[in-house]
Order: structure tokens, then C-alpha cells, then sequence
């Protein structure tokens, strides 16, 4: 009994062996129409974010929203904040004010938690018009 529960075992697992290779491992899902690509509508509401900033006690500026990142992300995170050294203040400052009211209605939320609402808004714009001339 033992030696047909064993053969039986192998039997199984050997299927499973066979089924896993017939998978290709460069899975092409352009042939499908299917195309992966960052959404514009989410960056820039992610960068409008980023923009906002609040002064500490010492008097130095941080970020309002620190959600946590990836190296990649740390360094688009710094490319990005160098990107938006240029913005007007005024702008900077109406944004900033914006997550603040937004953080008091909101105080238990963590960071992560306060980002999801807005990144469901990106998701539910409509992408911007191309504006070209007609065809």
C-alpha cells in the first residue's frame, strides 16, 4: 500500500512539473492587446502631493505625505523634488494648506490611508485631450 501511495505522490507531482513548464517565462501580453504603462494621471496627482510641505519646530520644511518607497522610488522621489523647486510659492502654499485641512478632518489616517483617496480620484479623471489638429 504504501508503494502504490508513493507512486501515486510522484505521479501527481510530475504533472504538476510538466504543467509549470509548459508556461513561457517572456510572456508577451502586447500580442494580447494588452500594454503596460504608467498612468500620467496618477503621477501628476502623486507630484502635486509631493509638493506640499510644513515647517517643523526647528523651522526646516518637510514633506506633509512621507509614504514609504523602493530605492527607484527614492530616487524618482529626489528627481522629482528637484523638478519642483521651480513652482510658484503661492501654489506650493495652497497645496500644502489643502493636505493640511485634509490631515485634521482625517487624524487617525496614516499616510498611506490619506494618499488612497486621492490616488482613486487620478483613476476616475478622464485623461487629458491630446489636443492636436484634426485629421
Amino acid at each position: 500500500m504504501k508503494k502504490v501511495a508513493l507512486f501515486v505522490f510522484i505521479l501527481i507531482f510530475s504533472f504538476n512539473l510538466r504543467a509549470q513548464q509548459s508556461i513561457p517565462v517572456g510572456f508577451d501580453l502586447s500580442n494580447y492587446g494588452v500594454k503596460i504603462e504608467p498612468d500620467k494621471r496618477l503621477m501628476t496627482v502623486l507630484a502635486t502631493l509631493e509638493t506640499a510641505r510644513t515647517k517643523t519646530a526647528a523651522g526646516e520644511e518637510t514633506a506633509m505625505v512621507k509614504t514609504p518607497l523602493s530605492e527607484q522610488g527614492v530616487k524618482f522621489r529626489e528627481l522629482l523634488q528637484s523638478d519642483l523647486q521651480n513652482i510658484p510659492a503661492d501654489l506650493r502654499q495652497k497645496i500644502s494648506a489643502f493636505i493640511e485641512q485634509y490631515k485634521k478632518r482625517h487624524p487617525k489616517a496614516t499616510d498611506a490611508e490619506s494618499v488612497s483617496p486621492f490616488i482613486s480620484m487620478s483613476c476616475a479623471l478622464s485623461p487629458a485631450p491630446n489636443l492636436a489638429d484634426p485629421v
